[in-house]
């Protein structure tokens, strides 16, 4: 049994959140759809599925997307735990009957978010500030969640920042898997974009040496619920059915 991975792109994947998992002696499956690799055909051998993040609009029309949706759907389905990041979630939203739009100003950089009630109290966010900076690149949202799933975090721009569907089904709009050497590659990449919207890349650089210490150490908090609670819960709701 290993965890699905599906990346997008070749400067997006679950960065240091993979790298905890397999610290953790989880097995993983790495699906780079971009590439044309095929997600598997069913979930028989998947214990939990990750959706990254990556530059598509979560309303392309590439080749993999309908795959991806309908893979996420199953997920759902059959309660194996899903946790999507930025277009991950936006994917995740649109399988399951939600909605998605494109941002009035895009978030690249730091933005603080702020939990929701439902938030402080969740098990995958305990530990994490009811307020505080995470790292942003996006210029699409959920902008309707699906039918049964509960906001847990939203920010001034964007209103859906994290939210989740029963107790298997997690996802954030920001992206607390990065390194530092990513948020530099994507500054590299996007330089015209952060000029469009008025952003400058040495503000970015600035905020990210001074919010990265604590990030880390949030972030690793997140990615030990992730890893040791929601990931494993397959397997405990299998046993337990059976």
């Amino acid at each position: 049994m290993s965890i699905l991975i599906i990346e997008h792109s070749d400067l997006t994947g679950s960065d240091r959140l993979g790298q905890r998992l397999l610290e953790d002696g989880h097995r993983l499956q790495v699906v780079r759809v971009h590439l044309g690799e095929q997600v598997p055909n069913d979930l028989d051998e998947v214990d939990g599925v990750i959706s990254c993040g990556g530059p598509q609009n979560p309303d392309c029309n590439e080749p993999w997307v309908e795959q991806e949706l309908a893979l996420l759907r199953t997920a759902d389905t059959l309660e194996i735990p899903l946790f999507g990041l930025c277009l991950g979630s936006q994917l995740l939203a649109r399988a399951l009957g939600g909605e998605v739009s494109r941002c009035e100003v895009p978030e690249m950089g730091w933005y603080d978010i702020d939990l929701t009630p439902v938030g402080r109290a969740d098990f995958i966010l305990s530990g994490q500030p009811w307020s505080g900076p995470q790292f942003h690149w996006h210029h699409w949202q959920v902008s309707t969640l699906p039918e049964g799933a509960t906001l847990l975090a939203t920010s001034e721009r964007c209103n859906v920042q994290a939210w989740m569907k029963g107790v298997c089904t997690y996802a954030v709009q920001f992206h607390p898997e990065c390194t530092p050497q990513r948020i530099e590659s994507w500054i590299r990449d996007d330089a015209d974009q952060l000029g469009e919207a008025g952003i400058s890349q040495e503000s970015v650089i600035a905020d990210t040496q001074q919010y990265f210490e604590d990030y880390l150490r949030l972030t690793d908090r997140l990615f030990e619920a992730i890893s040791q609670l929601l990931m494993p819960m397959h397997s405990r709701l299998t046993r337990q059915r059976d």
